[in-house]
């Protein structure tokens, strides 16, 4: 039980630690790549519509195993 209240409050320090870096940013001078739009489009996009796709074309599978865990047939005990 207390590895579990120990893992949460890491949890919690680390997403506490990450909003603060976003709410109060420091000044950066740096340069960014216009190219670097072109790279989003040319390796993470697909990635992302290949997962789509992939969901689009087994969701029939993926719905019956999680219909197949959460309503599970009752089975006759009258035997």
């Amino acid at each position: 039980m207390k590895r579990v209240n120990i893992f949460f409050k890491i949890i919690i320090l680390l997403a506490n630690s990450f909003a603060i870096l976003f709410v109060f940013p420091y000044k950066a001078n740096a340069y960014i790549d216009p190219n670097t739009g072109g790279f989003f489009f040319t390796s993470v996009l697909p990635f992302v519509y290949g997962i789509l796709a992939a969901i689009v074309i087994f969701w029939r599978r993926i719905a019956n195993a999680v219909k197949n865990v959460f309503f599970r047939k009752k089975e006759n005990s009258d035997k």
